[in-house]
C-alpha cells in the first residue's frame, strides 16, 4: 500500500473507531486484530499491558470509556505512515471514573495485507 492508501484506512479506522461501527471496524482491522492497551488491569496483562482480541472486545472498551470516561479532549493529533505501519500521535485528557487523567500518546498500527493488524498504545503521563 502506498502511504496515502495506509493514511486513508487510518482515516476509515478513525471513524468507525469514534462511532462505534462494527462494521467498518471488521472491514479495516484483521481477523485476528489485538489491542495491547496501555495499562495492566491485572499482574496477568503485564508487562504488555491490558490485551484485548477481535472487534467485539475493541468496541467492549469504547463501550466501558463511553460510561467511565467524562470531559475527554483529544488534541494536537498527527498521523504517519512508513510502509507497513501507521503511527499516531496525540494528547489527551479526561476523567476516568472521577479521576483525571493526561497524558500524551503513541499509537503504533502495524498493517498486514492491507488491513490493521494491531493497535501498541503507549501513553507518557503528564502531570
Amino acid at each position: 500500500m502506498t502511504n496515502e492508501e495506509l493514511l486513508q484506512l487510518m482515516k476509515r479506522f478513525r471513524v468507525a473507531y469514534a462511532t462505534a461501527n462494527r462494521k467498518e471496524l471488521l472491514a479495516t482491522t484483521s481477523s485476528d486484530f489485538v489491542w495491547h492497551q496501555n495499562v495492566a488491569m491485572s499482574e496477568e496483562d503485564l508487562p504488555t499491558g491490558k490485551i484485548l482480541t477481535g472487534v467485539d472486545a475493541l468496541l467492549q472498551e469504547i463501550k466501558r470509556r463511553r460510561q467511565q470516561w467524562t470531559n475527554v479532549r483529544y488534541e494536537n493529533m498527527q498521523e504517519r505512515a512508513t510502509a507497513d505501519m501507521l503511527v499516531q500521535t496525540f494528547s489527551i485528557s479526561g476523567e476516568d471514573d472521577g479521576k483525571a487523567f493526561n497524558a500524551n500518546a503513541v499509537d503504533l498500527y502495524p498493517v498486514k495485507d492491507g488491513r490493521i493488524a494491531k493497535k501498541d498504545t503507549y501513553w507518557k503521563y503528564r502531570v
